[in-house]
C-alpha cells in the first residue's frame, strides 16, 4: 500500500526555535558524534525494520537532492540518541520535505516527536519555504496528529483511496 501524503503551506509567521527541554539536546547530524551509526540504530525502528548499513543511509539521505547533513536532527535523551527529523529544503522550488521520523521504542510517549516536529516547523520557516510534503503510514496515529498540529494537511485527491483512509485516520484521532 502506497504511502499517504501530507502537505503543509507557509502561513508566514515566524516561528522560534523551540526551547529545549532539560534532559534533553538537540544535535545535527555534523554535531553528533558517530551520526551515522546513530541514526541507523533510530530508524531501524519503523522505517527499516532491521538494522542497516551505510548504504542505507545514502540511499535515504545523501542520495536526495538538497539533503544537508545540518539539516538532519538528533533528539538525545540524557546523551543518548532518542530520535531524529530530516528537513531537506529544495531553494529552486522553496519545497521542502519532512523525511525519515523516526524514535526508539523507549523514548515515545514522551513529547519527542512534537519537539522534532517543531524544530522542522521552524527550520521550513528559517529557510523560507512556501510549501512541504512529507509521507507517512495509516498506522503512525501519533505522528499524524503531531503533522497536522504544525498545519500539514492530509492528500485526500492523489490516490483513489486516501479518502477512505484518512476517514479512518481521522475517527481513530477522535477515539
Amino acid at each position: 500500500m502506497e504511502q499517504l501524503k501530507m502537505y503543509w503551506e507557509n502561513d508566514g509567521v515566524k516561528v522560534d526555535m523551540p526551547t529545549i527541554p532539560q534532559g534533553l539536546s538537540l544535535k545535527t547530524f555534523v554535531e553528533l558524534e558517530d551520526s551515522l551509526n546513530a541514526w541507523l540504530d533510530i530508524v531501524q525502528y519503523g522505517l527499516s525494520d532491521k538494522l542497516e548499513g551505510e548504504e542505507y543511509y545514502k540511499m535515504c539521505m545523501t542520495d536526495l537532492p538538497y539533503y544537508k547533513d545540518d539539516k538532519c536532527y538528533f533528539i538525545l535523551k540524557d546523551g543518548v540518541p532518542a530520535a531524529t527529523i530530516t528537513v531537506v529544503c529544495d531553494t529552486d522550488k522553496n519545497h521542502g520535505l519532512i523525511h525519515m521520523v523516526a524514535c526508539k521504542p523507549e523514548f515515545r510517549g514522551l513529547g519527542i516527536g512534537t519537539l522534532l516536529n517543531n524544530v522542522a516547523l521552524h527550520v521550513l520557516k528559517r529557510e523560507n519555504m512556501k510549501t512541504a510534503s512529507l509521507k507517512t503510514d495509516d498506522w503512525r496515529i501519533p505522528a499524524i496528529k503531531g503533522y497536522l498540529k504544525i498545519g500539514f494537511k492530509p492528500d485526500i485527491t492523489t490516490e483513489p483511496d486516501y479518502k477512505d483512509r484518512w476517514d479512518k485516520i481521522y475517527e481513530e484521532i477522535k477515539k
